[in-house]
């Protein structure tokens, strides 16, 4: 609908200067009337920008109107402008993303030593035995403990 009241707006805009430029002796009544009436299209025209945002009820319609005041002579900021007045009102959906913390690595409890069997105990006291760090008879106690 917007894109009707643009053509509209622009072609009773230059319908109208185009009727103003024959001199006033050449035009009827309602030639001067059309004539006349660029001072009321022209400026409908510049500022439909600011309209449309009113009609759709624009939360950021201040932006939108000094924008379509102060550029609005420029094409680009008539249009800047326009797009400023049919941005999106409704609010956008914002997806929170949590980071979750890193898991703390926590390493298990020692599994207490399973018990050595009664060969390798004697293996090993065999071992200090040889290396001269046990005696005989420290030898022969620590066996003795072992086999009971």
């Amino acid at each position: 609908m917007v894109f009707v009241r643009i053509a509209l707006l622009a072609f009773l805009t230059f319908y109208s200067f185009s009727m103003g430029q024959i001199p006033p002796a050449g035009l009827n009544g309602f030639g001067k009337l059309v004539a006349g009436l660029f001072f009321v299209f022209a400026p409908a025209l510049y500022l439909l920008p600011t309209y449309e945002a009113w009609k759709r009820q624009q939360p950021n319609m201040t932006p939108t109107v000094l924008v379509n005041i102060f550029l609005g002579w420029t094409l680009i900021g008539w249009v800047a402008a326009m797009v400023m007045a049919y941005k999106s009102t409704e609010p956008q959906k914002v997806e929170l993303v949590y980071n979750e913390p890193a898991p703390t690595y926590t390493p298990a409890p020692a599994q207490p030593a399973s018990k050595p069997s009664i060969a390798d105990e004697l293996s090993k006291l065999a071992d200090l035995k040889q290396q001269g760090l046990l005696t005989e008879e420290e030898f022969n106690q620590q066996k003795a403990r072992l086999l009971a």
